[in-house]
């Protein structure tokens, strides 16, 4: 029998994201990236970072990035050393964000509805992503900066989704190209980063 070698496990959890999109445009305006940590040696929690484009969703008044979080050493672990380094939140400064304190409930209604809510001080934000329209197991060499992961996640892709902030819809559109089992809101389960040394 063979020497099985332990691999750090940094993060385990979902990390759910939606991006909308100006209507008829290939231009996006606003982006959700939710975590939930059942796993990490910061401890468990939720964290959600949204961006948008204020004037362009119809909330000027709304900061064109905030993190969001009930435990803020997990918070920042998952920004500074993933999340900053995703498609559409380089160069945001999320690893300068202060984070909020924040409460965060989570609802699940099967394949149709997956609701989930943050109560700030100033802001209440729902995340929807609505008909699941697939789920598939996939692996990815990840790079994080100078890091590199593997890692595993159940994306389903869905066919609608929408931000309310404060009650109010941001203006924008999920995008699912005709034909193909894509989306540009999608939940992402049984997510695992395992670090490569």
């Amino acid at each position: 029998m063979g020497i099985v070698r332990k691999r750090p496990i940094v993060f385990a959890g979902e990390n759910h994201m939606l991006t909308l999109y100006q209507p008829g445009t290939e231009e996006a305006v606003a982006g959700i990236s939710c975590w939930r940590c059942t796993y990490s040696v910061h401890g468990e929690g939720f964290a959600l970072v949204l961006w948008c484009n204020p004037l362009a969703v119809g909330i000027p008044d709304l900061p064109p990035i905030a993190v969001f979080v009930d435990n803020t050493a997990m918070g920042r672990m998952v920004m500074t050393r993933f999340n900053q380094y995703f498609i559409g939140y380089k160069g945001r400064g999320l690893e300068n964000a202060e984070p909020q304190q924040a409460r965060f409930v989570q609802q699940f209604d099967g394949q149709r509805l997956h609701r989930i809510t943050c109560v700030a001080h100033e802001w209440s934000i729902e995340v929807q992503w609505r008909e699941v329209l697939d789920a598939a197991l996939e692996s990815f060499d990840n790079h994080s900066g100078s890091e590199r992961f593997d890692v595993t996640t159940v994306i389903c892709p869905c066919r609608d989704g929408a931000i309310i902030v404060n009650g109010t819809p941001l203006i924008g559109e999920v995008r699912v190209p005709e034909g193909e089992k894509l989306s540009s809101a999608f939940l992402a389960l049984s997510e695992t980063w395992i670090a490569r040394e």
